[in-house]
């Protein structure tokens, strides 16, 4: 099965529906042109980057050629709403354009935003960012992971691994929105535990790692802090050396206002013989 053909409830379904003849009412599927003033850009457009040379490019497609494809709209008031075709409507007003071929039709939210991710996926035009934002808003429009995978053709596994690239650190998603990392590298960065997350993308922005060697990354175990050693106050030195050679055993110290003092002992004998010195007699 193509690519184009598994995509759910594409523009090609809804251009192939029956349309009644020209200059029907708005909202029975006919082809009409419509001036460019009075449409608006879409409420739930999941792509959010229009790079200018690409519009340059289709710009002059639609000089030479025309509108080959109409847009989908759906009324707004006195306005229209792109449904499907946002990149054509910016083209043609640099072509010069002051109508564009359109079908118009009534559309809920859900169905547009629908109908919009898979236009873009049909054209390979999302990002890896803007497909994961689409699946989430598709996600507040009252869907679960499955009826998502359901509305754009895709597999269930695919949704969710795109939805996790949402839970990357902010850095990281910068940079994979800016074309520093692919989405591989993404998922690597995220299959790091957390705390390693930032690190992962260093060793891969500065190596310029693959995403195989990316899935290989492995931070080696950092040692703990080493313990601190305190010494203490030097009046206190020198009174555990006093006590030291009176007791003839080691003597610590700790604390300054408040603390204890240890005396060391190896066996019974020197105990008892510790006890004797400060004067302590065990009772019968």
């Amino acid at each position: 099965m193509s690519r184009k053909s598994s995509l759910g409830r594409g523009l090609d379904a809804l251009l192939s529906k029956p349309q009644p003849a020209p200059g029907a009412a708005a909202g029975g599927g006919s082809v009409q042109t419509v001036p460019v003033t009075r449409i608006v850009q879409a409420a739930y457009q999941p792509r959010q980057v229009f790079e200018p040379e690409a519009l340059a490019e289709l710009a002059g497609s639609i000089r030479e050629k025309g509108v080959l494809q109409p847009l989908l709209l759906r009324p707004r008031g006195e306005n229209f709403e792109i449904v499907a075709g946002e990149r054509r409507w910016r083209a043609s007003q640099l072509a010069g354009l002051t109508e564009v071929p359109a079908i118009i039709r009534d559309l809920g939210d859900r169905e547009a935003l629908e109908i919009a991710i898979i236009e873009n996926l049909q054209r390979e035009d999302l990002g890896p960012l803007e497909e994961a934002r689409a699946y989430q808003t598709l996600l507040e429009q009252g869907l679960n992971q499955e009826g998502v995978a359901r509305a754009v053709g895709k597999g269930r596994s695919t949704v969710s691994n795109a939805l996790r690239l949402l839970t990357l650190p902010g850095e990281a998603l910068r940079a994979l929105e800016g074309g520093e990392i692919s989405a591989g590298h993404a998922r690597a960065v995220l299959a790091q535990p957390e705390s390693d997350r930032l690190w992962a993308l260093d060793q891969i922005r500065i190596r310029g790692l693959s995403v195989r060697e990316a899935e290989a990354l492995r931070r080696e175990a950092r040692p703990g802090p080493a313990p601190v050693t305190v010494n203490p106050p030097r009046a206190h030195r020198r009174v555990e050396l006093a006590l030291s050679r009176r007791t003839g055993t080691k003597v610590r110290i700790t604390g300054e206002d408040r603390g204890r003092v240890e005396l060391s002992f190896a066996s019974r004998e020197e105990l008892d013989r510790l006890l004797d010195l400060l004067g302590y007699a065990a009772e019968d």
